[in-house]
């Protein structure tokens, strides 16, 4: 196993299409706002996930979780909260395979790839609650095409 330390937001130091499996779980929503040291910068986040879009080969996977909720907003200087159309369009080089978001104990599946087609759970999509402003925790399955 090898180690490489990389700024997230551009991951200069890692070949364009050299990785297999990408796992970013719990804080692209944190980036660019500051909160731990960051440089303010509101695309922080959109360059982030296209950085993980470069570098991931063809076929490769990407495991990924936000707060998501009904509408896109940042919650001061703490996290983001995305609606999960956002995430899928700016990742337009990657085929969504599953999504699904925390209820409970449970996760509620919204969308996934089957048959060569991505069916949608539109009760289940409509139903994301917002829990305030915290969102709830979306889990994003993704193949790059």
């Amino acid at each position: 196993m090898e180690y490489i330390c990389a700024d997230a937001t551009n991951l200069e130091n890692i070949a364009d299409e050299s990785i297999e499996s990408l796992s970013a779980l719990c804080s692209v929503e944190h980036f660019g706002l500051g909160r731990y040291g960051d440089p303010i910068n509101p695309n922080a986040w959109e360059q982030a996930l296209k950085s993980f879009q470069r570098v991931l080969k063809k076929g490769g996977k990407l495991y990924f979780s936000v707060p998501v909720g009904q509408t896109s907003k940042v919650c001061f200087n703490a996290h983001r909260v995305f609606h999960p159309e956002i995430i899928i369009q700016t990742l337009d080089s990657m085929q969504l395979l599953e999504f699904g978001y925390i209820d409970g104990f449970d996760v509620k599946n919204v969308m996934r790839y089957e048959s060569n087609e991505l069916k949608i759970n539109q009760n289940a999509l409509d139903s994301i609650p917002e829990y305030d402003n915290n969102g709830t925790t979306g889990l994003f399955e993704f193949v790059k095409i």
